[in-house]
């Protein structure tokens, strides 16, 4: 294997690690999001839920309308 396989071969398992870890931040995105819904439907505080969360309070609502429409599998 000369230098620029082992170059590639490298860069290919980064390129996986980094897939990997966008796939993670996305799944824990989206239990975010179903967590902060369901906080406020069940009668949380949607300030509170938007200052634990990050998400705007305004989102929250249209996270709820969506998934009322599409449940999260």
């Amino acid at each position: 294997m000369d230098n620029t396989e082992k170059h590639l071969a490298v860069l290919e398992l980064a390129v996986k690690r980094l897939r990997d870890a966008e796939a993670a931040l996305n799944a824990a995105r989206l239990d975010v999001e179903t967590e902060a819904v369901a906080a406020v439907r069940a009668g949380g505080d949607v300030r509170e839920v938007a200052g634990l969360s990050g998400i705007a309070p305004g989102d929250i609502a249209q996270l709820g309308a969506i998934m009322a429409d599409n449940p999260p599998a």
